[in-house]
């Protein structure tokens, strides 16, 4: 019998995308699956639609609907918390994205692969690349990776600290990375797959598969890594001149989030990580009190990284 995949979906304000969302896990290759769903106290009829599968389909479970309204970190905590003591592997699955249907069996298939390979039964966790698609559906870019310019590897939890690499929909993780994820906090966390990948950088492995296997939905707030083109005239040059601005406050916002998740890490692994670990943790987390220049020398040695390029760099440097 082939292994069961528990998925988890913490839902908010998704009824125009739900649908579709759940029709792509019932059209997995893959059919040993179940999947647990929380709406967030969504004020639109995302819990009724998730109820009416659930009523169809008995894979399907709507654990929670209403209040109170979690957000997304604890959402997921709290997912992860109900999994049932038979769990044996849990992929994540966000409310408005689309499974392509080899999505669960080639993710499974690398993480068996792996563990088989090393002989080692360790937290490992899959992730894949993903296409960019719209509200509507339609092809936005065909890779995230070759779009927001990022490497998957290498993973060592000094680089995924600052930067994460994997996409919650993509995700696949084992038992034994879920039994180092429970309890997860629920404060200080930037964002459920960042903490994941962090975990398994620090004390599994992280298997990245090239292949795009998710439709990745990008709404109006979305902006990864968007290309802008040659200055057109001088209207796009203070138009620019404004976004760059912005995203100075952006950075500085990210840095901090970053900071915090770094400490908050910190603090939740203590006596498991190495004294390498907590060394650059601790500096990653003191970053936005340190004294101007101490900050710009942390910066230097702990945030910047070459696949980001010079300008990017340079634009944190400066600005952070």
């Amino acid at each position: 019998m082939t292994p069961r995949i528990d998925i988890i979906c913490a839902a908010y304000q998704a009824g125009a995308f739900i649908d579709e969302t759940v029709q792509s896990a019932i059209g997995q290759s893959h059919t040993n699956w179940r999947l647990w769903v929380r709406d967030d106290a969504s004020s639109d009829d995302t819990a009724h639609r998730v109820a009416a599968w659930a009523a169809r389909d008995p894979r399907i479970t709507l654990l929670h609907r209403g209040a109170p309204n979690l957000g997304v970190v604890s959402g997921f905590a709290w997912l992860l918390a109900q999994l049932p003591d038979d769990t044996a592997w849990v992929a994540c699955l966000d409310a408005d994205d689309v499974w392509d249907p080899e999505r669960l069996a080639v993710t499974l298939g690398a993480a068996e692969r792996h563990l088989a390979a090393t002989g080692r039964d360790r937290p490992v966790l899959v992730h894949s690349d993903c296409r960019l698609i719209d509200a509507e559906g339609h092809e936005l870019a065909s890779s995230y990776w070759a779009r927001a310019g990022l490497a998957p590897t290498p993973t060592p939890l000094r680089r995924i600290a600052v930067q994460n690499v994997a996409t919650s929909s993509t995700l696949l993780m084992n038992r034994a990375l879920l039994d180092l994820l429970r309890p997860m906090p629920t404060e200080g966390i930037f964002s459920p797959d960042w903490w994941f990948t962090m975990v398994a950088a620090a004390f599994g492995e992280i298997v990245a598969i090239p292949t795009p296997l998710v439709g990745y939905r990008q709404h109006a707030t979305n902006d990864v890594g968007a290309t802008r083109g040659r200055i057109r005239d001088l209207a796009d040059l203070v138009g620019r001149l404004g976004r760059w601005q912005s995203s100075g406050v952006r950075l500085r916002r990210d840095l901090h989030r970053m900071a915090e998740q770094a400490e908050t890490f910190g603090v939740r692994y203590a006596s498991h990580l190495s004294s390498n670990d907590r060394d650059v943790l601790e500096a990653l987390a003191a970053i936005p009190q340190s004294p101007f220049w101490a900050r710009k020398i942390a910066i230097l040695r702990h945030r910047l990284r070459a696949e980001h390029g010079l300008l990017r760099n340079l634009g944190l440097l400066l600005r952070g």
